[in-house]
This record gives structure tokens, C-alpha cells and sequence, in this order.
């Protein structure tokens, strides 16, 4: 009786004890699954759900808390990846958000948005100055190389940003304000912060997109502007990139930072693209037959989806021989992102305009991830230095130290390097003592009409104080 008593006993104990094991382990299991909900698993960092409750808390009610959305997105970050493997990628992620989160102050909260994005909600940063100003200092903590176990990676970031004001009433209004400005500052280039204002909201309705701007291409409201390239030693001019605009008669200048992206998205920029290539090359030869003496060099921008037609090089090549413009005076740019989507097929086409006497030249080198053997692949002629570096190239000693680098780099495969984004004589400066060559930029010249390129041509040179004299180029 005694043994039947103390067996039950212990089995008693026994299923005590399996049921709190279970409870417990029900209540990890909870908290785990509460866990991953909440919280990203790579970085651990609060995720998009957490993001949407804790911005509608400070939109919501009558106690409107004031801030902003500071939503950072890594650039081409899929080419770390196709590069280095998802391992580095992933790696890179969480050296990144550990970065931020050091970089936060008082009121500041870090959350990982979707893929290469994290989203700063800042309660201090609460006006459109303050707000730039802090995504700016983001920014700048991250332009540092990170490495990554055996690999030492850069990353170059833009910033959208939406300023918290009483006509939001849900999170989503706002997230999707910075979502716009991000894409504002990605058309603007590498090292951009954007901050939203309701000029940004989309005025083009998906439909009609494609329609009117067929009608922007047959009613010759296209045009284009060109951006002296100069000498840094004695700002002789000699060269232009091509730049587009639209003038739509109903809504006046469109921004190109719009217009391209629907160009791109609608599929014209193919047959658009094909216009500025023959009105470039027509200016030209237009300008070559006025100033002989001047060998200027006319670079134009070429679109991804431009050099993946299979007939691109075909009209390229109609078009010089149309025209009549020599082909060693007209220069194709490409970004590295452009290259890297399809190396051999872009090595195929950029070989046949090599052959055919065409220059090239690469654009925001430094700011990917390719390598350093399609410098000589590509037997490129002009490497250019993206603004990511020379805008802090007077104060920094890292960017002076890779713009540098850059520089010898060129001229050691007998690459001209050209500067872009040059605004002040500090950073011109630094740049002639470095040896490099050529450089555009505002400190220059801002995108000039025809005219007035032909006005610079006759004189030779450029002063850069008579290119800004009582002249608006905002929007231009």
C-alpha cells in the first residue's frame, strides 16, 4: 500500500513537471514567434510591422508628435550579392545597421524596412532643413569601407525622407512619401538625400504615360542642354554631355528626374533615346564646321535598356554615318550598373562602337561594386569621378584619398579622368593638384543652351563667375 502511495506520488510529480516543461516551452515558442514577427532575424533590428505602429503613434490623435521618416536604401546592393554571395551581402547588412544604430541620438529609433532599406524615425529631426541635414549625416557614416570577413566593401546610399506634418493620417501616407523622395534621390544619383514636398506626388497617370509622352516626341517638346566639360588647368572647354529636358505646355519644365523614369518604364526610351543621339551628333558636326580649330568631345547618356536592344549599335553607326560628324568626336557613357547586367552582351556592343572609332566612358565608378578588370575590358577613354567623392573632397581625407587613387588609377591605363559635380574653386583646386585632367560642374558652368556653348567655344575658355550671373538654373 505504501509503495502504490509513493508511486503515485511520483508519478503525480512526474506529470507536474511535463506539464510546466510544456508551458514553458509553449511560452518560448510564443515568444519566439513574437520574436520573428517583430523583429528582423539578420539584424535583429524592429521590422516594417513595428515601423507602421510606432509612426501612426506619433500621426495619430490629438497629441500629434512632431518628426520625420528617414528611409536609407544601399545602392546596387543585389551586385554585392551577384559579386561577392549572399554570405558578404548579408554580412554587409548587419555591419550597416550596426553603423546606424551607433549613429543614433536622443528620439532616434533604427528599424530594417525591405531588403538594402532602414528606416530612421527621428522625433528631433522635425523640419525639412533639420530633417536633410540629419539623413546627410547618415549618409556620411556610411561612406567608410566596410569589411566584411575577407572582403573589404563601400556602399553608396540615397535617402528619401518625409517630414511629419497634420496631413498625415496613416503610417502608410508617410512611408510612402519617403518611398517617392528615395526614388527622387535615386534618379538623382549615388549620395542623394531627397526630402519630400507635394510636388513630388505623380502627375502622370500609368495610362496616359506612354500616349503623351509619344505626343512630347512629335511635338519636338524635347530638347536638350549641354554640360561644358573643361580643363582644370586652364578651363579650356572640350567637351559637352548631352542632356535632356521636356517642356510640356501644360505643365511647363518636367523634371527629369520624372520624366526619364517614365521614359524608362513606358518603353520610349529607345526610339527617345535615338533623337538625342542624332540631334547631339548633328550639333556636332555643326559646331566642328563653325570652330574647326576646336576638337570638342559630345558624350551621351546611354540607358540600360537602350544598349539591350539588339539593333542599338546598328542605328548608332547609321546615324554617325548620316550625320557626317567624325566618330572619335562622339563618346557613349555607361554606368557600371548599366555593364554589369549583362557583361558579355555590353562587351560585345561597346567592342563594336570601339571599332568604329566611337569613345566610351564610364560613369559612377567607385560607387558599385564591378571589378577593376573591365577598366581594361572595356578600353575605355574617359573614367568619371562620381560627385560622391568630390563633393567632400576638400574637407575629407578619405574621399581626397580614393579621388586620388582614381586619378593615378586612370592615368595609368591611359584614361582621361573627368571630375563631376565640381561647385566650389576649393574642391577644383584640390583636384588640378592632384593631376586631374578635365571636371564639369556648376563652378563652371551649369547645362547651357546651344548659344551659349557656342559663346565659350568662341571665346576658348569658361570663367566660371560669368556662368551664374542673374540666371535661375533650379529645375533646369
Amino acid at each position: 500500500m505504501v509503495y502504490a502511495l509513493v508511486g503515485l506520488l511520483v508519478l503525480a510529480v512526474v506529470m507536474i513537471g511535463v506539464a510546466i516543461t510544456g508551458q514553458r516551452a509553449s511560452m518560448r515558442a510564443h515568444r519566439d514567434l513574437d520574436k520573428v514577427t517583430r523583429f528582423d532575424v539578420l539584424t535583429g533590428l524592429p521590422n516594417r510591422e513595428q515601423l507602421d505602429g510606432a509612426v501612426g503613434a506619433m500621426i495619430n490623435g490629438n497629441n500629434r508628435i512632431p518628426g520625420s521618416v528617414i528611409l536609407i536604401q544601399l545602392a546596387r546592393f543585389e551586385v554585392v550579392n551577384d559579386t561577392h554571395g549572399h554570405e558578404v551581402g548579408d554580412g554587409l547588412l548587419v555591419a550597416v545597421s550596426d553603423q546606424l544604430k551607433g549613429s543614433l541620438t536622443d528620439g532616434e529609433q533604427l528599424f530594417r524596412f525591405i531588403g538594402p532599406e532602414f528606416v530612421v524615425l527621428s522625433r528631433t529631426a522635425a523640419d525639412t532643413r533639420a530633417a536633410e541635414r540629419r539623413a546627410g549625416e547618415f549618409q556620411e557614416v556610411l561612406r567608410r569601407p566596410f569589411r566584411v570577413g575577407s572582403d573589404l566593401v563601400r556602399v553608396a546610399t540615397n535617402a528619401g525622407v518625409a517630414v511629419l506634418d497634420s496631413r498625415h493620417t496613416t503610417a502608410r501616407e508617410v512611408l510612402s512619401e519617403a518611398t517617392i523622395a528615395l526614388q527622387q534621390a535615386h534618379h538623382a544619383g549615388a549620395e542623394t538625400a531627397v526630402v519630400f514636398d507635394l510636388s513630388m506626388r505623380p502627375t502622370l497617370s500609368p495610362t496616359g504615360t506612354a500616349r503623351r509622352l509619344q505626343m512630347a516626341l512629335e511635338n519636338d517638346e524635347f530638347w536638350i542642354l549641354y554640360l561644358p566639360v573643361v580643363t582644370l588647368g586652364d578651363h579650356q572647354i572640350v567637351g559637352v554631355e548631352a542632356l535632356l529636358r521636356w517642356a510640356d505646355p501644360e505643365r511647363g519644365l518636367v523634371s527629369p528626374n520624372e520624366f526619364l523614369r517614365l521614359l524608362e518604364d513606358s518603353g520610349l526610351i529607345a526610339p527617345v533615346g535615338d533623337w538625342v543621339i542624332e540631334q547631339a551628333c548633328r550639333q556636332n558636326l555643326a559646331w566642328h564646321q563653325a570652330f574647326p580649330e576646336r576638337e570638342l568631345l559630345t558624350t551621351i547618356n546611354v540607358s540600360p535598356k537602350q544598349l539591350a536592344r539588339s539593333d542599338f549599335m546598328d542605328r548608332l553607326l547609321a546615324t554617325v554615318t548620316e550625320t557626317g560628324v567624325a566618330p572619335d568626336r562622339i563618346c557613349l557613357e555607361i554606368t557600371e550598373g548599366t555593364v554589369m547586367r549583362d557583361v558579355e552582351a555590353s562587351w560585345g556592343m561597346l567592342r563594336d562602337a570601339k571599332d568604329a572609332g566611337i569613345k566610351l566612358a564610364l560613369d559612377d565608378f567607385g560607387t558599385g561594386y564591378s571589378s577593376l578588370s573591365y577598366l581594361r575590358r572595356f578600353n575605355l577613354d574617359v573614367l568619371k569621378i562620381d560627385r560622391a567623392f568630390v563633393s567632400g573632397i576638400a574637407e575629407s581625407r578619405e574621399d581626397a584619398a580614393i579621388t586620388q587613387q582614381l586619378v593615378a588609377l586612370a592615368h595609368s591605363l591611359d584614361i582621361a579622368p573627368v571630375a563631376e559635380g565640381v561647385d566650389s574653386i576649393e574642391q577644383a583646386t584640390t583636384l588640378h593638384g592632384m593631376g586631374c585632367d578635365f571636371a564639369q560642374g556648376y563652378y563652371f558652368s551649369p547645362p547651357q543652351p546651344v548659344s551659349a556653348i557656342e559663346a565659350m567655344l568662341a571665346k576658348g575658355t569658361v570663367t566660371p563667375a560669368e556662368q551664374n550671373s542673374g540666371i535661375n538654373w533650379s529645375g533646369i
